[in-house]
């Protein structure tokens, strides 16, 4: 039974297997290596993914949902064409979509997978990126944290026998820093740190606001599609400015168009505050680790925001280089995924290479301190700090505070902070203990951490050897055998387009999309087109659908062409 390797991103989601003596990317049903991380829900109860969803972010973006990742793991959920989602729900329709690609490719059943997550996920995240998984009907027992898996396929290039690196992966939603050593066979992660909400996104959010600055418009001013329109000709522009020194923008906007030019040093402008908040993640792992600055045999960059000049410059400043980029940076991660994969079944070209990686946070419980004011509670007392090489297994006595005291609460946190209200809580207990004096009873608290970075706490009172166990779940919007069982039921209601229809729908969001973005004549060509399309699909005529489509997609090249767009 085949394994593959998923990177399930913010922004583009991609499946990988190993073949032979390399990781191969998995094409989706329209041939591409990236599939969009985005679900619409049209009229008909139709459930779109991928790139037609994305065109429907413009025409129909209130049943189109995107960058859901961003909400692993939290209780919000987002309305589509009536019906509510959880992150984990829609996260789930995209791996089914990867799974589906992937036996497509591979002609067989494909039920088990390895999945890269940001390094710093939380435990709630990652346990909502696990339920996810099941929801897709998918069994994992690995996550991969994204900048190790980056790491990896790097580390199989590596001809040196020994060398120190850092990896900075910037993706469309997370920032993830990793410092790795490779000796021999060996790939051992000492640190890691990172930003779980800066990405590329938040890039192109900034020109989005520097744009209507120009414009002297506010996003207030916007309907939801005009919004739309005007973060897709910007995230464009963004990539744009990858290549060239400056671009046209233009949107269409309460009827009118409205044009400005953006240059690169515009939107570094627009962007300082985002580089700032690059920095300090940076230089956390480097602290962390106890290397120099200038300590590393190189400096690689990898996730697709890394491609702007102003990320690899920054970054190129603070290490005194310029950093290495030699695979693509989109496709790295899922790469370094499909390599864990073949790990997992014992791969003969892999046998010799071994991973360790690190957890990412501080783990602790609340404590309470003597001061001279009295017993103050609040204070974060750690059991595993963070950068300790996982698995790990660490334990410490508490005692109890108060006289007669019949229980220990124990309130488990997550993060760097002193007090407690300042980390996140990841998770609570309680254990019962005898009434005796304060300090005279003890409870052992254990925290075991594992390879894919979810916790388990065992809680024992020595007097009485009453233990309990918990493995640590976001109790708020952990989901219930029950309501796991409804969400798969709701999810299994829901209806997909035939495979074979893959291109044609492609082809007809991308013309819905362009309709709604064009006035006047063109419009109304494009409209032509559409129904030209429409017709050619109800015939149910194969030929003549294949037709059809060719033509649309040569006329809507051609339009692209004199819109300036790619």
């Amino acid at each position: 039974m085949a394994v593959i390797g998923i990177d399930l991103g913010t922004t583009n989601s991609l499946a990988s297997i190993w073949r032979d003596d390399g990781p191969v990317i998995i094409p989706n049903a329209l041939g591409e290596l990236l599939t969009p991380s985005v679900v619409s829900v049209d009229q008909s109860g139709n459930v779109l993914l991928g790139r037609p969803a994305k065109d429907r972010l413009v025409t129909h973006p209130q049943s189109t949902a995107s960058q859901f990742k961003r909400l692993m793991g939290t209780s919000e959920r987002l309305a589509l064409n009536g019906a509510s989602y959880s992150a984990e729900e829609l996260s789930a329709l995209v791996l089914k979509q990867l799974k589906a690609d992937a036996e497509a490719y591979l002609g067989e059943p494909v039920d088990e997978a390895i999945i890269s997550v940001p390094a710093y996920f939380n435990n709630n995240q990652r346990k909502a990126t696990l339920t996810a998984a099941h929801l897709a009907g998918l069994n994992v027992e690995r996550l991969i944290n994204e900048p190790t898996a980056a790491a990896l396929a790097y580390g199989l290039r590596e001809e040196k026998d020994e060398s120190t690196f850092i990896v900075v992966d910037l993706g469309g939603g997370t920032l993830d820093v990793s410092i790795l050593e490779k000796f021999d066979d060996l790939l051992e992660v000492h640190a890691t740190s990172g930003d779980s909400f800066l990405g590329g996104e938040d890039f192109t959010r900034a020109l989005v606001a520097g744009v209507l600055a120009k414009w002297q418009l506010g996003t207030q001013k916007l309907s939801r599609e005009e919004r739309a329109h005007v973060y897709r000709v910007c995230d464009q522009a963004k990539q744009a400015l990858c290549e060239d020194t400056q671009v046209d923008v233009s949107a269409s906007i309460g009827g009118k168009v409205l044009e400005t030019t953006v240059t690169r040093d515009d939107f570094l402008g627009y962007c300082a505050g985002l580089l700032d908040r690059l920095r300090a993640p940076l230089e956390r792992a480097v602290r962390d680790s106890g290397l120099s600055r200038d300590g590393f045999d190189d400096v690689i960059i990898v996730g697709g925001a890394s491609r702007m000049p102003m990320v690899k410059n920054a970054i190129g400043r603070m290490f005194g280089r310029i950093p290495s980029a030699n695979l693509d940076p989109d496709l790295v991660v899922a790469m370094g995924a499909g390599i864990q994969a073949a790990l997992k079944q014992r791969n003969q070209a892999l046998r010799d290479t071994v991973l360790t990686d690190v957890c990412p946070f501080s783990l602790g419980v609340e404590s309470a301190q003597t001061l001279e004011q009295g017993t103050r509670s609040g204070f974060f007392s750690v059991l595993i700090p963070r950068n300790t090489v996982i698995p790990a297994s660490r334990v410490d006595r508490f005692y109890t505070v108060t006289d007669n005291q019949r229980r220990v609460e124990l309130n488990i946190y997550q993060g760097e902070q002193r007090l407690v209200k300042n980390n996140i809580k990841i998770g609570e207990m309680t254990i019962p203990v005898p009434p005796k004096p304060a300090s005279e009873e003890a409870v052992d608290v254990r925290f075991t951490y594992d390879i894919n970075g979810i916790l388990e706490v065992q809680a024992s009172v020595p007097s009485t050897g009453v233990k309990d166990r918990l493995i640590i779940q976001n109790t708020a919007t952990e989901l219930s055998d029950s309501e796991i069982a409804s969400a798969l039921a709701r999810l299994d209601a829901l209806k997909f387009h035939p495979r074979e229809d893959s291109a044609n729908i492609a082809v007809m969001m991308e013309a819905e999309r362009m309709f709604s973005e064009a006035l006047g004549e063109q419009r109304q060509f494009i409209g032509d087109l559409i129904v030209q399309l429409e017709n050619a699909m109800d015939s149910q005529d194969t030929q003549r659908v294949e037709v059809a489509r060719t033509e649309v997609e040569q006329q809507l090249d051609a339009i692209r062409r004199h819109w300036g767009m790619w």
